[in-house]
């Protein structure tokens, strides 16, 4: 069961994971990163409408990573060598904590948390329960000592959204694509959000 965690700064990307993440924790700040993802206005404007409907307080940043992007979120063009799937961002996940504590710091949060699931760690290291171990530990030993969890990591996201008590109406407000700020309906993100919406609401979605 994951508990309420009033003294957390919480990862919040306007996606399906971060927003039952949020209703169920109550993080002190929803934090929205604008890095250069394709989708970021889109992301930005359902992180506002849902932390407002929540009662949540969200702060809003912008990280410039493009430089060192690949992949769909960045555009249809590029994939890193290694890339373990198409949308992936080369160490993004390690980026964003590092941003997420920097804010915990500066507003007096003990941690972080980040809204992986079951499974991502089966498309890349930094969805891994392995990764956040190393990410919370190098993140707690400097000075703040802030911690870096991912409390669903043990939960698909069919359960993750069930556990949360939203209903379809927040979370149809939710972005996944990693194309545009708009469904592209052809990504792993679209796709995914298809999948689980018509599983958790058959009757609205089948």
């Amino acid at each position: 069961m994951i508990a309420q965690a009033p003294n957390s700064v919480l990862l919040f990307s306007g996606g399906l994971d971060s927003t039952a993440l949020a209703a169920i924790t109550r993080p002190r700040i929803c934090l929205y990163v604008d890095y250069g993802q394709r989708p970021a206005a889109g992301e930005k404007a359902a992180a506002e409408r849902i932390a407002g409907a929540l009662g949540l307080r969200l702060l809003t940043t912008r990280l410039p990573l493009t430089d060192f992007g690949s992949g769909l979120l960045l555009d249809d063009a590029t994939a890193a060598t290694a890339a373990p799937s198409p949308e992936w961002w080369p160490f993004r996940n390690q980026f964003l904590a590092t941003a997420g504590a920097a804010v915990a710091v500066q507003h007096d949060a003990s941690e972080v948390l980040v809204g992986s699931v079951l499974g991502d760690g089966d498309r890349h290291v930094d969805g891994s329960a392995g990764f956040y171990d190393a990410v919370d530990a190098v993140t707690a030993m400097q000075e703040g000592g802030i911690h870096v969890h991912a409390p669903a990591l043990g939960l698909s996201t069919e359960d993750l959204l069930r556990a949360s008590g939203l209903d379809e109406a927040v979370l149809g407000w939710s972005v996944s694509c990693h194309r545009s700020s708009r469904p592209c309906d052809d990504c792993p993100g679209c796709w995914k959000r298809d999948r689980v919406l018509h599983s958790v609401f058959p009757a609205m979605y089948g």
